[in-house]
């Protein structure tokens, strides 16, 4: 994908949950991997729905790497009051169904994302006190499709994963490329995060500071 991206932000409150059930399918399937990861202010709910080695090199998805990439990013562009927001792994068939219904397209994508009730500006006010956590929305990411797409453009799969989270996560916060300023906007931000919270080409952790807290 390019740091344009496609038309990935359906921003409709009627959005498939990234960490609900998965899809149907044989009963002896093994259940959905899940982590929750906090960075700061931000939890991260993640879900691995590929099935087994879906990841980048044909291992599996580092759920707390990626999680906490995605904790990090909304914290560097400047939440700090408690917020939630779901990170779903999905196959191409899913991922295909997803784009048939919310973006009227017979092929997979690579990323959408669901913002739910937040906006940049209110993302980044204090919560009042006894708030309830803002729900930032739901981000879905392809790895098959990654992976294809980072072969294509001559870098490793997990720089392509990296970026598409990214780009989901500004998405929920009110980022969009639907004319050049935006997504000249969109494009500097996510070189921004990534030159911050990713290591190109990195097998390991995303080089985000703090220890994040992680659950499940």
């Amino acid at each position: 994908m390019s740091e344009d991206g496609p038309e990935d932000s359906p921003g409709d409150r009627r959005r498939p949950s990234a960490g609900g059930q998965p899809r149907a399918g044989h009963q002896d399937e093994d259940p959905p991997r899940r982590r929750r990861v906090v960075h700061g202010p931000v939890a991260v709910d993640v879900v691995d729905r590929c099935g087994p080695d879906p990841g980048p090199g044909g291992e599996d998805l580092d759920l707390d790497r990626w999680g906490l990439l995605a904790a990090s990013a909304a914290y560097g562009e400047g939440v700090r009051r408690p917020a939630e927001l779901g990170l779903a792994f999905v196959d191409e068939a899913e991922i295909t169904e997803l784009a048939a219904v919310w973006l009227r397209s017979d092929h997979p994508t690579d990323v959408l994302a669901f913002p739910v009730e937040t906006s940049a500006r209110r993302a980044l006010r204090a919560a009042p006190a006894g708030d309830a956590p803002l729900l930032m929305g739901d981000v879905i990411v392809c790895p098959p499709v990654a992976v294809r797409q980072a072969v294509q453009a001559g870098h490793a799969p997990a720089d392509e994963l990296a970026l598409l989270i990214v780009h989901g996560v500004l998405h929920l916060l009110g980022h969009d490329h639907a004319g050049p300023l935006e997504s000249l906007r969109m494009k500097r931000r996510t070189r921004t995060l990534l030159a911050r919270l990713h290591r190109p080409g990195a097998r390991g952790a995303s080089a985000t500071t703090g220890d994040p807290r992680r659950a499940g």
